[in-house]
């Protein structure tokens, strides 16, 4: 029946499963048509969600021939899939997500239902899809304890792969089916239930404190910035989309317990949603306005323009319809996702163009330059690779994504990014290195071309040593940074001053090392912010007496503003005499 009524969202589903058991079974082989097969599981896996709600639209129409050429376009849009961004999979979440929203509206696109019986839809199809996904585990997890007792028993030797295989295969064919035949049909009266004890607690004493509780630190906050007169912080955005979430799955659970006593607090919850949007709003502008869009931010305003026509058509309709709320949610997904004026496109010339007046305003680059400058251009130059390759950077630094590509040997190629900046003038500066660069925490770092193969003759033993400098109120764990020896209980401890070894906790040398970093950092250019690679002689220290005989391969050394070193890492070649 189910397969009758939702034909193309089961093969949809099926084809999915079936090529992802492939794909398993194949695993990391170079196959002719892995490329392909990929691009199919993508575009096959939304046709699930995409045919069930176009065939909610109605038991005859043409929207499955809409939905087939919309697969295809999804499919031909699909970048390479060798080493996909985030973005690939971030599109595919919410489209996904789009086309489930469609599924809660669509039977009721050209109808005028209440709004109980709207609700009562929605339960029935998000009920059906976790009770799916609860069956769906219970099974996989039935079927795959008996495989692995009979594996066990009978010592088979059953490969790893069918328990993965089988998940996907469990979820393909019974959790969708599923699935698909708990949403009510077309002919089915919706009768609303009356409401359980369950429903009860989960609305009353779960849902609305967590609600209350939202809205308290929230508006406490507002408080605080109105009477400090101080900006906002990042994370209140993403803090405002989430109480609004909660609180609009809160009013809808309350839609059975609405009596004509209580009608009169229902436009409380929709005038505290309205006044957190404007300080959405007011969180998100200074965002964009100091670092421009990006597709959290672009996704985050679009959210935030929603919730403000909806919580103000509740607020000034008596009967607003909870259809409404769905099918501009569902609106709003879809401009943030498909066209010119998606969250990639926005995102992407956004930080393009902020890109280039930065460069114009600073043409003269270079490790002198402001960090924060810097930081900016790494950063800008880091997320559009990340996310859309360097070929977006064509437009801003032809010359240089040009230059880089002209490299003939692409073992020897470094990262792009790291490629770019060289060129423009400074090393590529992460988030970290400004802070601690700010802080004044590593002006400097300095380290030996190590190529991994050591002359140990003469020697015993090899032993890798490490230091870090002690924070300021925390217990230094001096004994994780020590190299052992079992021969002897031979034990070497690493600080910025001196080298100690000992046997059965007997000092049998103590090395002092000060004088030899005194001479190391005296050196000015060495101390100057950046990365310095040193001539291997330099950061070889050797030392000679009656007891040991020792060399340190100094590999790498951190210092801060003081002149002090914070980290050191070596390997120390060692002989007991």
């Amino acid at each position: 029946s189910t397969v009758k009524r939702f034909p193309l969202a089961v093969i949809s589903s099926l084809i999915t499963v079936f090529i992802i058991i492939f794909l398993i079974e194949a695993g990391r082989t170079n196959y002719e048509h892995l490329e392909l097969l990929i691009h199919i599981a993508f575009t096959a896996s939304l046709g699930v969600f995409l045919f069930t709600a176009f065939r909610l639209f109605g038991d005859k129409n043409p929207l499955c021939l809409v939905g087939i050429g919309l697969l295809i376009g999804y499919y031909f849009i699909l970048p390479d899939m060798e080493h996909p961004s985030s973005i690939v999979f971030q599109r595919h979440f919410f489209l996904t997500v789009l086309f489930f929203i469609m599924i809660l509206w669509a039977k009721f696109w050209n109808e005028n239902p209440t709004n109980e019986e709207f609700w009562e839809f929605t339960q029935r199809v998000v009920f059906g899809l976790f009770i799916s996904i609860i069956f769906t585990g219970v099974l996989y997890a039935g079927i795959s304890g008996a495989i692995f007792a009979v594996d066990k028993l009978f010592s088979l030797d059953i490969n790893s792969k069918r328990y993965a295989q089988l998940w996907f295969l469990i979820v393909g064919v019974f959790g969708v089916t599923y699935f698909l035949s708990q949403i009510p049909s077309s002919q089915e009266k919706l009768i609303t239930h009356i409401h359980t004890k369950v429903e009860t607690i989960f609305t009353k004493y779960i849902l609305t404190p967590i609600t209350i509780v939202y809205f308290i630190i929230l508006y406490t906050y507002t408080a605080k910035i109105l009477i400090t007169a101080t900006f906002p912080k990042g994370i209140l955005a993403w803090i405002i989309v989430a109480f609004s979430a909660v609180a609009i799955v809160t009013y809808l659970s309350w839609t059975p317990f609405w009596s004509e006593n209580s009608k009169k607090y229902r436009r409380f919850l929709p005038l505290v949603l309205f006044l957190q949007t404007i300080m959405l709003g007011i969180a998100i502008s200074m965002r964009v306005s100091n670092y421009a869009w990006t597709e959290n931010r672009y996704l985050i305003a679009l959210l935030g323009i929603w919730l403000f026509g909806i919580s103000l058509y509740f607020l000034l309709f008596k009967n607003a319809k909870y259809k409404w709320l769905f099918i501009t949610l569902s609106l709003i997904i879809a401009t943030s996702q498909i066209g010119p004026f998606s969250a990639y496109s926005v995102g992407k010339s956004s930080q393009q163009n902020r890109l280039k007046t930065i460069l114009q305003q600073n043409p003269s680059l270079s490790e002198n330059t402001d960090v924060k400058i810097r930081y900016e251009i790494s950063d800008i130059i880091n997320y559009l690779h990340k996310n859309y390759g360097k070929d977006s950077l064509k437009t801003v630094i032809p010359e240089i994504v040009k230059k880089y590509e002209k490299q003939k040997d692409d073992k020897k190629r470094v990262w792009f990014v790291d490629f770019a900046t060289k060129e423009l003038g400074f090393k590529y500066i992460s988030r970290w290195d400004m802070k601690a660069e700010l802080k004044g925490d590593r002006p400097f770092s300095i380290y030996r071309d190590f190529s991994g193969i050591l002359n140990v003759s003469g020697f015993d033993w090899e032993i890798d040593l490490y230091y870090e400098k002690p924070r300021e109120n925390i217990q230094h764990k001096q004994m994780l940074l020590t190299g052992k020896i079992s021969k002897n209980d031979t034990t070497m401890i690493l600080d910025d001053k001196k080298l100690e070894i000992k046997e059965h906790n007997k000092t049998v040398a103590n090395i002092s090392l000060k004088n030899y970093f005194d001479e190391l950092l005296s050196d000015i250019n060495i101390r100057k912010i950046g990365d310095k690679k040193l001539n291997n002689d330099k950061l070889t220290f050797t030392h000679y007496d009656k007891n040991v005989s020792i060399k340190i391969l100094f590999l790498d050394m951190l210092g801060d503003k003081n002149n002090t070193l914070t980290h050191i890492r070596a390997k120390v070649l060692y002989k007991r005499l």
